[in-house]
């Protein structure tokens, strides 16, 4: 038994060693592509390189976890190289635009920093429910936790570089739709939900997601503030369609949730009128 657990616990290290190392080269190529302005002006390449981060960071984990990989470990390998895919657009559509001074490359390097460390909780993540599929672990329940951080980053970076990218509209709304069911159905799965109840939730937060867009797309404010509203629509969405019945303060949880939604509502509204 002491010798099963010394080797489980090489084996754990050894995989936090890969995933390490495969987040620090992630945020060190986004950094020195940066730095050199290698896709600048060209969108199909930025794209191009964005799919090429989600193949790579997909092949990545399933080396960092010993190939010892399920089918149902897709979503979670999906849902991490997703996560960078966008981290990877959110900084070549936002930040390369203002890059030009000494500060702003310092600016950009604690930029990169915050990538390095959200890939790899992303990457923390997918091993948690990947070793979960195997046997039950109590470190279950933050990841649970953690893919909803994740999947509102995700929803926010790539929301944001939709818009950034100027598609036109009937680009656009099939787009920001299939992003929010995507992502509201892998991280709903997480959470242990299946079947139909599966899909009516996910659903549900999807269709928030989507009038929360609209609502703020219209109001013609910045690309920074109009993805708030979808990306706070989510998490209104999710929470909504995490509620149990039996909450004694579900009616409180439930206005509270309303509350937001008319807060950023408004909030966004104001913007516009003084943009």
């Amino acid at each position: 038994m002491a010798i099963e657990k010394v080797v489980n616990t090489n084996e754990d290290a050894v995989k936090r060693g890969k995933l390490l190392t495969l987040s620090l080269l992630i945020a060190l190529s986004i950094f020195i592509q940066t730095i050199l302005k290698v896709n600048e002006g060209d969108v199909v390449r930025t794209i191009l390189t964005a799919l090429v981060y989600f193949g790579v960071s997909a092949v990545g984990l399933i080396w960092a976890f010993n190939f010892q990989v399920r089918f149902k470990s897709i979503p979670f390998l999906v849902q991490s190289a997703l996560f960078v895919a966008s981290e990877y657009l959110f900084v070549q559509l936002f930040f390369v635009q203002k890059f030009s001074r000494i500060y702003e490359g310092l600016l950009l390097l604690i930029l990169i920093g915050i990538v390095f460390v959200g890939t790899y909780v992303s990457f923390l993540m997918s091993n948690v429910f990947n070793v979960n599929l195997y046997k039950n672990i109590p470190l279950v329940n933050v990841g649970r936790t953690t893919s909803y951080i994740i999947s509102s980053f995700t929803l926010f970076f790539f929301l944001f570089s939709l818009l950034a990218l100027q598609l036109p509209i009937y680009f656009l709304l099939p787009l920001v739709i299939v992003v929010s069911v995507f992502l509201s159905y892998i991280h709903l799965k997480n959470l242990g939900y299946e079947g139909i109840l599966l899909t009516r939730k996910t659903l549900l937060v999807s269709f928030l997601v989507l009038f929360m867009f609209l609502g703020s797309f219209l109001s013609g404010v910045t690309h920074e503030v109009s993805v708030l509203g979808p990306v706070v629509g989510y998490f209104v969405g999710i929470g909504v369609a995490n509620m149990k019945s039996t909450k004694a303060n579900k009616n409180l949880e439930l206005l509270m949730y309303i509350s937001i939604l008319i807060a950023i509502t408004f909030i966004i509204l104001r913007l516009n009128i003084f943009a």
